[in-house]
This record gives structure tokens, sequence and C-alpha cells, in this order.
């Protein structure tokens, strides 16, 4: 972010905490969150090709290297777009070379799915490369696979079993492991029923790390905008290093 960028976050965000004193915190939040991602979309605009890939590709390499990783057996990454996010297309190739179960989300896009929000993402198993290769473009651009036949991460029926490790993608993070995403609460939810599912089956709680470019990470005396249901993730992986908020993460 840009120090503009910054100096304007920090004036909104101090001008809402005299409103949320006044009992319109929730909108408040909602507002702060808009405005930290339209400020955010401008300046991720500005990052270089070369430096997305050069970026991505020290992510890629945290993540590889770290003991965390190498335990998982059922790993969750999300699948890029084409914004300025740290592309995941290398880690999915090595985890499936690695012969590690790979799961990608797939999204429930349908009318009225809102008010729903039981099942509106799933993670869902990719076989190989190739299966990986022939997903195609939901309405918002993100590759996914097909639904039919596919093992669920969090449905024991089609033989999901949970997940160790989740890979998750956002808009901007801070040194304490809040993200703010792109305002659906798909993670958040996901998260939560992934935790209750290990619960509920006796497994070990999944470690959440989330990915991301020098770009979206907040000054360290700022934070992102939360309210009850962000949830904090353990670790923010960015090229410089590794914001560790438990001891799940482990570095390499």
């Amino acid at each position: 972010m840009t120090n503009t960028d910054a100096d304007d976050y920090i004036g909104s965000a101090r001008t809402m905490s005299s409103s949320a004193a006044a009992g319109t915190a929730a909108p408040s939040i909602r507002l702060l969150k808009r405005q930290l991602r339209r400020q955010m979309s401008s300046t991720l605009a500005s990052v270089a090709p070369a430096s997305l890939a050069a970026q991505s590709a020290q992510v890629a390499a945290r993540i590889l290297a770290s003991p965390t990783y190498t335990r998982a057996q059922r790993v969750c990454v999300y699948v890029n777009t084409d914004t300025s996010e740290v592309r995941t297309d290398d880690i999915c190739r090595s985890v499936l070379l690695q012969q590690k179960e790979l799961y990608v989300p797939r999204f429930a896009t349908e009318a009225g799915v809102k008010g729903a929000f039981e099942n509106d993402m799933k993670m869902l198993r990719i076989r190989d490369w190739a299966d990986f290769e022939i997903m195609v473009r939901n309405r918002w651009g993100i590759r996914e696979p097909e639904i039919d036949g596919r093992q669920d991460a969090l449905d024991e029926s089609t033989g999901g079993q949970g997940l160790d490790l989740i890979l998750a993608p956002g808009v901007a993070f801070d040194v304490q492991g809040g993200r703010l995403g792109h305002g659906k609460g798909y993670y958040d939810r996901y998260l939560a029923r992934a935790d209750a599912f290990a619960r509920e089956t006796g497994a070990q709680l999944p470690t959440s790390v989330a990915l991301s470019l020098e770009e979206q990470i907040l000054p360290p005396d700022q934070r992102v905008p939360a309210d009850e249901d962000d949830r904090t993730l353990d670790a923010i992986v960015h090229p410089g290093g590794v914001f560790h908020t438990t001891r799940r993460w482990q570095e390499g």
C-alpha cells in the first residue's frame, strides 16, 4: 500500500471509530473493509508481471520447504485468478508430484446461496495434473473442477477425511494474522466448518495459512478491519518471511 493510501486508511479508521462509539460499529467495519479493498485494488494494479512471478516463486518455496507442509497429506490450495495475487499452480503441481491429496475450491454461485451458507464452498480433490488442467472458469473467472463424482474433503460419504493444510487467498493482511477477503465470507465459513469436522472426527485441526504479496501487507501499526465472523489465520506467508499467530506453522 502506498503512503497516501495508508494515510487515507488511517484517517478513515479514526473517523469511523467515533461512529462505532455511537453504536454504529457494524456499518463502520463494512465501510472500512470496502475502503481498504478499493485502496488495495489500486495498489495491486501496479504490480509488474515480473514482480508477481518472482514473489509467487518465493512464497511457493517457503511453503514447500516447511515441515508443516511436508507432514501434511491432505492439502487445500486456492486456485489463483488473473488478478495480482500469489500464483499457486506450481504449489498444486508439487502437491500432486509428491503424491499428496490436492483439494481446490468449488464455489456455489447459484441464486439464493447467500442465504444458505451451509455448503457454499466445497474443497474437491484433483487426481492429477491433467485433471487440474481441464478445470473451467466460473462467473468470477476462477478455475474450478466439475463437482460430480469427486471426493469432498469434508464429506465422509465421498471418502473425505478432512484437511491438514489450507492455503487461502486474500486482499490484505496484517502482522497479527488478520485477513481481508473479497467480501463474500467463503473462507471464513469454510475454515469454521473444517475445524468442526476435525473435532467431530477426532482429527487434528487443519493449519490455515494465507499467501501474500508484499504489497498486500499493511504497515505494522495497522490492522485489517474485522468483526466477530472474521478468522485469524495461523500464519501469513509472504516473500520476505512469515507472520505467525500460532505454533501450527513451522518454517523450513
